[in-house]
């Protein structure tokens, strides 16, 4: 009997030291996921690439990007909010996912199911023209829009993108008379700008960047809050007399809500590391991204900034939830 005993005080004793030494164990132990809400080969999935190849050198174990499109990323979402919040599935962050409640019903996931780590990069935006139209400014464009109100249109990607929204604040922002018309597509969208079908459009600026080097289409200002190195002397749109309008696609990186946060501070530091990689660089200028030193906290500051933001600039714009 006391043998028994003894083997079974040490068959305890041995599990618990292992079960100490587990959760001991550096972070990350095993591979890591991120999940990213839309098909290979986009912004959102290239960007999330190359930050796995720095996190796996930088941590020598496999963070593996795994693409799960559908729904404006809100398959994705509801995925990472579901899953073990451990910080071995974490979620590219994209812009809808501050907005989405209020442009899709019965969402099975709220911004606060998720921790939020860092601030990865922003893309600005680009508001262009008609290149024959009569005017060279924002001030102009707003001013001619208001004195023709049946005349200005503009065109994105289709109903709820960040360039519908984009135009929607603009709106919201400028007093502007336009008409959203909804395309299959920035190209399309784009080429209806060029053409005169419809006068406006707003896109990233890296998409519209060849047509506005060419003079196929006229730039009047960039969306976001600072210029863009690759057009320093094309002005913002708060520069041009609208000091509240700001807007950028963005990418940041988040994890299940209770996650540790010794993991999500491991995780940033890391993130803040990797963004001074040359290949990280080479990528911010293709897409005339930028970025900036951030923590969680100001992370999740921002994500909460852009929900109210969104939320008054919708109920204004009159969009209802599909």
């Amino acid at each position: 009997m006391k043998a028994w005993k003894l083997a079974l005080a040490l068959t305890f004793a041995s599990a618990g030291l292992a079960s100490t030494a587990a959760a001991a164990s550096p972070y990350p132990a095993r591979p890591v996921s991120i999940v990213v809400g839309f098909a290979a080969g986009g912004s959102t999935d290239m960007l999330a690439r190359t930050l796995a190849k720095e996190l796996s050198d930088k941590f020598h174990q496999s963070f593996i990007v795994e693409n799960k499109p559908g729904a404006n990323s809100n398959v994705a979402h509801t995925y990472v909010a579901r899953a073990n919040p451990d910080g071995y599935t974490l979620l590219m962050v994209p812009f809808g996912l501050a907005v989405n409640e209020y442009l899709y019903k019965d969402l099975r996931y709220k911004l606060d199911d998720f921790a939020p780590i860092a601030l990865v990069a922003q893309v600005p935006n680009v508001l262009v023209v008609n290149k024959n139209l009569p005017f060279n400014n924002v001030k102009a464009f707003v001013d001619y829009s208001k004195a023709h109100p049946t005349e200005i249109t503009y065109g994105s990607p289709g109903v709820g993108s960040s360039l519908h929204l984009a135009g929607e604040l603009f709106r919201y922002a400028t007093g502007a008379e336009m008409l959203h018309v909804p395309f299959n597509g920035s190209g399309p969208a784009l080429m209806a700008v060029r053409s005169g079908e419809v006068k406006s459009a707003f896109d990233n600026l890296s998409t519209a960047a060849p047509m506005i080097k060419s003079g196929d289409l006229k730039a009047l200002a960039v969306t976001s809050s600072r210029r863009s190195d690759a057009f320093p002397d094309l002005p913002t749109i708060a520069e041009s007399g609208y000091p509240e309008y700001e807007i950028s696609s963005y990418f940041g990186l988040a994890a299940p809500a209770g996650t540790p946060p010794a993991v999500v501070d491991t995780l940033n530091q890391a993130v803040m590391e990797a963004l001074k990689s040359p290949a990280i660089q080479a990528q911010f200028k293709t897409l005339g991204a930028y970025a900036q030193p951030n923590t969680p906290a100001q992370f999740s500051a921002f994500l909460h900034k852009e929900n109210q933001k969104w939320r008054d600039v919708i109920k204004a714009s009159g969009l209802k939830p599909d």
